[in-house]
């Protein structure tokens, strides 16, 4: 059984947006094996020795299971290699971005966003620090911050989701930054199974409510599972029925069909697995947005804008067109946005 949020809300525009991806690469062989003991200071000592008692709970909480992978069987098309951050903390990743896409706004002025809204499912290596709380200090952000985590690629969805929400319940609120980071260090693995290798980075998005020239979320749905028990850690699946009944759902609220995108942008998974949702969705295959799908792995929580991001700097777009954006968590999480550009 499945939960699905797709409050009305009003219609959100696109200001800006930023990404930040590392130029250094590992090969996804490299990181099966086991991550080196050395810590580089004594507060990355004690982090690591809280977080491993952490994963070891869990594993004994939740014995292991032979994974569990709802979609069939395919060939594993996973990334080349992985962009892994080597200086920049999580925090500091998510500063550069957010700085990058205020400073891309379309004003003369120096723009100070009403909401902050993180994202991740990486944890912030200092104990003491909030990548939330240190956007809200360094921003001057007017509404207190919040954080949308454990829900990987479907993060960003929920957090745009939620931005439409509270603009349109708000008169005083006109702009909201969404920012999502990710850097994986020991002792946390980046391997999920079959499905992908995830990568280090970070993204960013402004968006305002205010009519203008530009991308508009057209439609918007979130779909997360329901269940009274935890899904084990090991077991990472990607429900592919559900995320075709996501973007199915996505279309009809924009009243579009599946061949009216000019772009399909989906989540930098498997890419096998990417094209089979694509296809058993009806939707057109060969404009599946997908450049170099090895070249960096998943970048989790920022994928999502980071590939928009990405995306935008390469089309000069026209009225009318439209961009459909899906998707998933690895416990069988779901989302999918429609985007329309309305020129002026």
């Amino acid at each position: 059984m499945y939960v699905a949020t797709d409050h009305g809300h009003e219609q959100v525009c696109i200001a800006a947006t930023a990404r930040y991806v590392p130029k250094a690469r590992e090969h996804p062989e490299a990181l099966l094996q086991e991550p080196a003991a050395t810590a580089t200071s004594m507060r990355e000592a004690v982090m690591r020795s809280v977080y491993a008692d952490t994963l070891r709970w869990r594993q004994l909480e939740t014995p292991p299971v032979a994974a569990n992978h709802l979609s069939r069987s395919v060939h594993p098309a996973m990334p080349t290699h992985v962009a892994s951050e080597l200086h920049l903390s999580l925090s500091e990743m998510a500063s550069a971005v957010a700085s990058e896409a205020i400073r891309r706004y379309p004003s003369k002025e120096n723009h100070v966003p009403d909401q902050i809204i993180v994202c991740g499912t990486s944890l912030e290596h200092d104990l003491a620090l909030s990548c939330a709380g240190r956007l809200h200090s360094e921003l001057g952000s007017t509404g207190a911050p919040l954080a949308i985590g454990q829900i990987q690629g479907v993060s960003f969805f929920l957090a745009l989701q939620v931005a439409a929400d509270m603009m349109a319940s708000d008169d005083r609120m006109h702009t909201t930054l969404i920012v999502a980071a990710e850097r994986w260090l020991p002792p946390f693995s980046r391997q999920t199974g079959s499905l992908t290798v995830l990568a280090d980075g970070a993204a960013a998005m402004l968006v305002r409510r205010e009519a203008c020239s530009g991308w508009h979320v057209r439609s918007l749905t979130v779909c997360t599972p329901c269940t009274s028990s935890p899904i084990p850690p090991q077991e990472f699946c990607i429900d592919e029925a559900v995320v075709v009944e996501v973007i199915e759902e996505t279309c009809a609220k924009a009243g579009l069909k599946p061949a009216a995108f000019d772009w399909i942008v989906p989540p930098r998974i498997n890419t096998t697995l990417a094209c089979n949702v694509s296809a058993e969705a009806r939707l057109p295959v060969w404009r599946m947005w997908y450049p170099e799908p090895g070249d960096i792995g998943h970048l989790c929580a920022a994928d999502a804008p980071a590939q928009l991001h990405a995306l935008l700097q390469t089309v000069v777009p026209a009225h009318g067109q439209h961009i459909l954006l899906w998707s998933a968590g690895f416990q069988g999480q779901a989302a999918c946005a429609v985007l329309e550009y309305r020129g002026s």
